[in-house]
């Protein structure tokens, strides 16, 4: 190679490396790097808002024994009415779902106004000194329930098989051992009639009924004497 061709070989090559240093010189300060594949997207940022919210608060049910009424019926005196209450909860949330919920307070804004039934006793069993005598007694083996759907298969009605309202003198029994409708003195409990059943209650079992699953829950199992009024 000549030396003229050396020399025009250098100045080319000088050349294009000036042009490659003016050409990084003019690129923006801090420009965002060519994208890898290995770039994630940065986390939502968690945040926290309060939330209140308006609940209903049950009424319970309260029975009353009347001599007015035929015994195992019953009739509503009074409709109970739901209360309110406002809780309020600190809520934590990632973009716009929801993470988590805390309860922070709880505020009754109206007390609910209790139901009042009067079960029937009828006339001719109200004596002070104690219950008519029926047909016979019989022995059984006792256990409790209440209107709660857990104990009922999962049934919000609280209404027996009869359609009575399940609660303290309602009791569930097997059709085959006791008619449905039977009036029945129960030693321990007081009267009651016959009015629902039960996958578990077959021949001298019976459940009796109550007005909440704690009252009911204190039963647990137990032999009690049943006389059968009718």
């Amino acid at each position: 190679m000549s030396v003229q061709g050396s020399v025009r070989t250098r100045y080319l090559a000088v050349g294009v490396t000036i042009l490659g240093l003016m050409g990084l010189g003019s690129m923006p300060k801090g420009a965002p790097a060519a994208p890898d594949g290995n770039s994630s997207q940065p986390a939502s940022r968690a945040t926290e808002k309060r939330v209140e919210q308006r609940e209903p608060i049950p009424y319970p049910t309260l029975r009353r024994g009347s001599s007015e009424l035929r015994s195992g019926t019953s009739k509503t005196v009074r409709a109970g009415v739901n209360g309110e209450k406002v809780n309020t909860y600190k809520v934590i949330l990632s973009g716009q779902a929801e993470v988590r919920r805390e309860l922070i307070s709880s505020r009754v804004v109206r007390k609910p106004v209790p139901e009042i039934v009067a079960v029937g006793r009828g006339r001719e069993l109200a004596s002070r000194g104690g219950y008519a005598s029926g047909r016979r007694a019989v022995v059984m083996v006792a256990t409790g329930y209440s209107p709660s759907p857990a104990e009922n298969g999962g049934s919000r009605s609280g209404r027996t098989a009869t359609g009575l309202r399940i609660g303290h003198g309602v009791v569930a029994v097997d059709p085959r051992f006791i008619p449905l409708g039977t009036r029945l003195y129960i030693e321990g409990y007081g009267y009651a009639v016959a009015a629902d059943t039960g996958g578990a209650i077959k021949g001298n079992r019976i459940d009796l009924g109550h007005d909440s699953r704690r009252k009911a829950s204190s039963v647990g199992r137990r032999r009690v004497v049943v006389h059968i009024l009718d």
